[in-house]
């Protein structure tokens, strides 16, 4: 079973977890506003028995065996009719059983206390409500309670009269809110987990292993699109870290090297000018030939034909329109004409360059097979975020097939920030063949890992 990737969800998925909390944050709040309010207000009566013979304890007794019966009696006809005259209710939109649900009364365990609890949709009816059931209730205790001739006097005084609370009790906003805040980021976890572990998109060296057993050459850092401190620096040292990265993993004496895209925009002009700038930082002067037909036609190159012409006569004379030393095709070329001219034409460009670099289209099968031929190494580009597993591991399956290894994988437009050394990720066996040992001679790579 595969560990879950904590530390990944939580880095991949923070946004996603923080969104999801705070739209369940807002509608648990907009749900509160939307239920109806409700208020409750309490109004207190005190019991006093008095009795002529009896002993005040007696007469304690009394009052608290007696009071435990009253608060039953807040449902009576009388205290209903009376609330709802007192109040003008009309019968039709509060009929007894609307205030019996309305009205409670409880004694508190211990006392003489009677509470008298109404809850309503507005302050003012509340309170209302609880002054005029409390007035009703002690009439009818104590014309109930009191006749003539009895020596005991039972009186239920109203001692706290009931006030309009300032806030209701219902629906609780901070609670609601609270619950929305858990649920949301329930709820965004998930969401986080299940786009990790179900993403099949490669983002880290690890995902180029599983999906390829290839190592990881180089990371470039993406472009920022708002100006950042040292941005310019952290590519530039990317770009000089691939460079050696591949002098290791393929040899120090490769010449040239194919570079092909395992998914479309992986590579680019501006990938392009920086591994040459990288080369020359290291003391190899190094050019790009990039004959692919999804290529971008407005990139500031020079005309392959400067420096190659494909059709075996004289190159063309430098335009002068623009600098540098990547080069394009300036019309498109069959690919069996490329596998046949191209490779001999990379031969003798080592006079003018100490490493040639040729952007290839991925389905250019023949050309890839030549190259490989005079010793050229292969380079897959992958796009992070974008590049698919099942592409990458389909294009490394076919260039097995063909008898290549390449020489390990280059991730481009990666994450500014992302600058750990790739170096650590890798494996002895991840170095390439010696020069001159044909690849087909190393035998199956799933054998050598």
């Amino acid at each position: 079973m595969e560990d879950v990737p904590y530390g990944r969800i939580l880095r991949e998925g923070w946004l996603i977890i923080l969104i999801v909390a705070l739209v369940g944050a807002v509608a648990a709040f907009g749900a509160t506003k939307l239920m109806p309010k409700t208020y409750a207000a309490t109004s207190t009566l005190m019991l006093r028995v008095s009795s002529t013979p009896d002993t005040l304890f007696q007469q304690n007794q009394f009052s608290l065996a007696r009071i435990q019966s009253y608060p039953q009696l807040v449902d009576s006809p009388a205290v209903l009719d009376g609330v709802r005259s007192d109040l003008d209710l009309s019968r039709r939109d509060y009929s007894d059983a609307d205030i019996t649900r309305m009205l409670s009364a409880t004694n508190p365990s211990n006392t003489v206390l009677l509470v008298v609890e109404a809850d309503a949709s507005t302050a003012k009816l509340s309170a209302d409500m609880a002054n005029s059931a409390a007035r009703h209730l002690s009439a009818l205790i104590e014309e109930t309670e009191n006749t003539n001739g009895d020596k005991i006097v039972v009186r239920l005084d109203v001692v706290l009269p009931a006030v309009e609370p300032l806030q209701p009790i219902s629906p609780q906003v901070l609670a609601v809110t609270g619950l929305g805040v858990i649920a949301g980021l329930a709820i965004g976890a998930i969401v986080a987990v299940y786009r990790t572990t179900t993403n099949r998109s490669l983002r880290t060296s690890s995902d180029i292993r599983k999906a390829s057993r290839l190592p990881l050459a180089g990371r470039i850092p993406r472009r920022s699109r708002a100006p950042r401190r040292n941005s310019d620096t952290l590519r530039k040292a990317a770009f000089e870290e691939a460079v050696g990265n591949l002098g290791s993993l393929g040899g120090l004496g490769v010449e040239r090297y194919v570079l092909v895209s395992a998914s479309p925009e992986s590579l680019n002009e501006a990938i392009f000018t920086g591994l040459v700038d990288a080369f020359d930082e290291a003391g190899a002067r190094a050019c790009v030939l990039d004959v692919r037909s999804d290529r971008d036609p407005d990139a500031a190159v020079r005309p392959l034909g400067e420096i190659v012409n494909l059709s075996g006569g004289p190159v063309d004379e430098p335009t002068g329109e623009s600098e540098g030393s990547v080069f394009a095709l300036a019309a498109p070329v069959r690919s069996s004409e490329l596998a046949r001219r191209l490779p001999d034409a990379c031969l003798a460009l080592r006079e003018d360059f100490d490493v040639v670099m040729v952007a290839a289209d991925a389905s250019a099968s023949g050309l890839i097979e030549r190259m490989a031929a005079i010793e050229s190494g292969v380079v897959i580009a992958v796009r992070c975020k974008s590049t698919m597993a099942s592409q990458l591991a389909s294009l490394v399956t076919r260039l097995h097939v063909m008898g290549i290894r390449p020489v390990g994988a280059l991730m481009t437009h990666a994450p500014l920030g992302d600058v750990s050394a790739v170096a650590e990720t890798w494996r002895p066996s991840d170095r390439h063949p010696v020069r001159g040992e044909h690849p087909a001679a190393v035998g199956d790579v799933r054998a050598d890992r």
